[in-house]
């Protein structure tokens, strides 16, 4: 289940984490590989099933009890295993621009880890239970809860960073001072990572600039500003992802492959995915 829409935020050091969604989902279709926004964060949990994490082009087993936060500008895809698929919390929040100068070594431990990858301890399943039950139940004060349980979710992660060394490179986490696109809704990053991981097979930008009531020139520059890229390389890039997913992953023939990614012809896809990695389909695929 997803929840979005929830105009939900919370406070840590003077710092407001916009939320803009929250989800707790079997994930049966692979996560082609995307990346969030600048000063977007998201927290994953899996309770349940197994299933790989590529970051670039590093593997990492994901099984029962796996915690890992992917930061901003950060390529990344999931796949679960067929068998026993993943069941999956996560946690999408996006850093309210500018930062205060003075911030705690812990806040500061969790903004500039762009990926960390680890083992949950007894809080964070208690916290995440605890956050997903109020969620559901929406008892009178649920909102007031949610703002009482996610701050400290967030800090126990952070304490694994700081505890237990596995944080990787650090990301450079500074302050946004273009304040024109501060404007723009936190939705609309949502709406834009959402357009491009799940409907990347049919999105034009006409209807991504519809969809976070935009003009076209707009939402081109937001897609540069956000994500350094522009819309036909941001849907080529998702389109390629879910390519080599297929390829790997399934035994669909390279038309079906084709026409599940919207591509006119086999001949376009194959050509499209040859230029793209530098080999055909067919030897990526039995490479």
């Amino acid at each position: 289940m997803k929840y979005r829409d929830l105009k939900l935020s919370f406070i840590i050091s003077n710092i407001t984490f916009d939320v803009l969604s929250l989800s707790h989902e079997k994930i049966i279709k692979p996560y082609p590989r995307h990346a969030h926004s600048k000063n977007s964060y998201e927290l994953h949990f899996v309770p349940q099933g197994s299933g790989t994490l590529v970051i670039d082009t590093q593997k990492y087993d994901i099984t029962p009890g796996t915690l890992f936060m992917t930061g901003p500008e950060v390529p990344h895809e999931q796949i679960s295993i067929r068998d026993n698929p993943m069941i999956e919390y996560s946690i999408y929040m996006q850093v309210r621009q500018p930062l205060p100068k003075q911030i705690p070594p812990l806040v500061q431990g969790f903004l500039e880890c762009s990926f960390w990858f680890g083992h949950a301890e007894q809080s964070i399943y208690t916290l995440t239970n605890q956050l997903f039950e109020e969620l559901q139940l929406q008892a009178p004060g649920y909102e007031l809860m949610l703002q009482t349980i996610l701050p400290q979710l967030i800090l126990n992660v952070a304490r694994h960073y700081l505890g237990q060394k596995k944080s990787h490179p650090k990301a450079q986490h500074q302050p946004d001072s273009n304040q024109s696109l501060q404007t723009i809704s936190e939705k609309a990053y949502l709406i834009i990572e959402e357009a491009f991981l799940y409907d990347y097979k049919t999105i034009t930008l006409t209807e991504l600039a519809n969809r976070v009531s935009l003009g076209e020139r707009q939402t081109e520059r937001l897609l540069q500003k956000h994500y350094g890229q522009s819309f036909i390389k941001k849907k080529t890039e998702a389109r390629m992802s879910a390519a080599s997913q297929l390829l790997r992953e399934t035994q669909n023939s390279i038309a079906e492959i084709s026409e599940e990614l919207g591509y006119s012809s086999p001949e376009h896809f194959s050509n499209a995915f040859t230029k793209y990695y530098k080999i055909s389909p067919k030897k990526y695929r039995y490479r």
